[in-house]
């Protein structure tokens, strides 16, 4: 009998079943399992080889000439300022801070951070709309078997089931309604998390802004001392000669022309390291721009303006800076974030409601024909996870504390920092006016020894040592007056108005 399974020896259909074996392949998406022979013959032969090689290969990482520095002074025109300086043109100190604004990549960095927050709200937001996946599938069946009868004849029966194949189109719907809060507790702590990252952002303007600030003033101190080395060489000069003049009419003896001359040596030296510390300086404010630093640029003195630091209002100040700082902003919106996390933490105590529907085709055709599907509303809840609920909850709750705490303690930190600001800046107000009597003072006493080692009342030495005392003199003015601009800064960075100019 010939059938639907392919029955062979009929005369055997009775008796007892002593054993079966069975051999079956499966075939998914047009491949055979693991189980076949074949797969693992293909598997030694083809896919190993390609494993390792592809485990093996070393990757290639970024080249370096793409994050150069570039060689161009690059800064996009703002509304109401006009072009950029080009790099033969001399640099203001607002165009070096616009400069940097634009080029230096810590920005860069930080304005991603604010691009990643951005998008990590709107996956947040993707948790209200509903889901659908789709699956489409292909297996195939094979299968035989044997059984082998006790009768007296020893016959055996056996039948085989054909191949078959199936193909299956399946589309699942799920739309949460009601999650107890979750989903509403991470989309706010995604927002807390974006303040976080536009709050870096402003703190790194600030802070590239300072650097720049800095950078600026030390090449005009640099600047200014290069200057007071060029006066000194050219008084040492003047004073050699004064002395071989005197030597000549034998007014000195040669011991003043030696003195003189090894006077002369030791400016000619303070020259040579002055000219290095300008060109280490301008390698610093390139640095600080985002510049390649062997760029050749050239800047443009601030006007002179120096306010008493009488007239700032302290108290004014430290209100101002808790409440403009992007530090304290940061750590407010840790907060917001440390809060949310426990109220999500809360959520999952309540159940999860959610809209289901599954749609099925199935067959053993390419398109098949049989349909199933059915929808519903479910509500979930787990009953027991190891106190794993219990367990977050307590720790977001004290990541709250912790950020609470955090919050308070940046707000003393940066009351200090414009208390302490404030200190400095008067200290170096008060600098400049003593500096500046220092001056007089020793420009008074060189004229007069020079004029008294003319007339032979006063030594070389003494001559030399007022020389010396104007050239400090000279330098400490000038390292007073750009302390001051550098502490100004600085007091503006802690109160958070240093950009307050350049972003109106």
């Amino acid at each position: 009998m010939d059938g639907e399974y392919g029955m062979k020896n009929p005369n055997a259909a009775s008796g007892k079943l002593a054993g079966a074996t069975s051999a079956s392949r499966f075939f998914v998406a047009g491949l055979p399992t693991v189980g076949s022979g074949f797969v693992i013959r293909l598997s030694c032969s083809v896919l190993l080889p390609v494993l390792l090689v592809c485990g093996c290969a070393a990757p290639e990482p970024p080249r370096v000439e793409d994050y150069l520095p570039r060689t161009e002074v690059m800064h996009a025109a703002e509304p109401g300022r006009g072009a950029a300086p080009g790099p033969s043109e001399p640099l203001t100190l607002d165009a070096c801070v616009r400069i940097a604004l634009d080029n230096n990549p810590v920005q860069r960095a930080a304005r991603e951070g604010v691009a990643a927050a951005r998008h990590a709200i709107g996956e947040a937001r993707s948790a209200y709309f509903p889901k659908l996946t789709g699956i489409i599938g292909y297996s195939r069946v094979e299968a035989h078997n044997f059984f082998q009868s006790t009768t007296p004849q020893g016959g055996t029966l056996s039948f085989d089931i054909p191949a078959r194949d199936s193909y299956f189109l399946t589309g699942i719907f799920t739309w949460t309604l009601y999650d107890f809060g979750s989903r509403y507790s991470q989309l706010k702590a995604a927002m807390a998390r974006k303040g976080i990252a536009e709050s870096d952002l402003a703190r790194a303007r600030l802070d590239i802004a300072l650097n720049v600030y800095q950078a600026f003033y030390a090449l005009q101190v640099a600047q200014e001392a290069q200057t007071i080395a060029r006066k000194t060489v050219d008084r040492a000069k003047d004073n050699l000669q004064l002395a071989r003049d005197r030597r000549d009419v034998g007014a000195a003896p040669e011991i003043d022309v030696l003195r003189a001359d090894v006077d002369l040596a030791q400016a000619r030296l303070d020259l040579v390291r002055a000219n290095s510390l300008v060109r280490t300086a301008r390698g610093n404010l390139n640095t600080a721009m985002g510049l390649p630093v062997e760029m050749s640029i050239d800047v443009v003195p601030p006007p002179d303006h120096i306010v008493s630091p009488d007239e700032i209002d302290l108290q004014k100040a430290l209100d101002q800076a808790v409440h403009r700082r992007p530090e304290v902003m940061s750590a407010l919106h840790n907060v917001d974030a440390a809060r949310r996390s426990v109220s999500g933490a809360k959520s999952a105590f309540g159940p999860s409601i959610s809209l289901t529907g599954v749609y099925v085709q199935q067959g053993t055709e390419l398109f098949p024909k049989g349909q199933a599907w059915f929808y519903g509303v479910f509500a979930s809840y787990p009953v027991f996870e190891g106190l794993v609920k219990l367990r977050r909850l307590s720790r977001t709750k004290s990541e709250q504390s912790q950020a609470e705490a955090q919050a308070a303690g940046t707000v003393l930190e940066v009351r200090s920092e414009v208390w302490l600001a404030q200190s400095r800046l008067t200290e170096a107000y008060e600098g400049i006016a003593a500096a500046a009597v220092l001056v007089q003072r020793a420009e008074e006493s060189y004229r007069t020894t020079r004029e008294r080692y003319r007339n032979g009342a006063a030594t070389v030495n003494e001559l030399l040592d007022a020389q010396t005392a104007l050239a400090r003199a000279e330098a400490s003015a000038a390292q007073a007056r750009w302390q001051y601009r550098t502490a100004s800064a600085e007091f503006r960075r802690a109160v958070g108005t240093l950009l307050a100019e350049e972003e109106r």
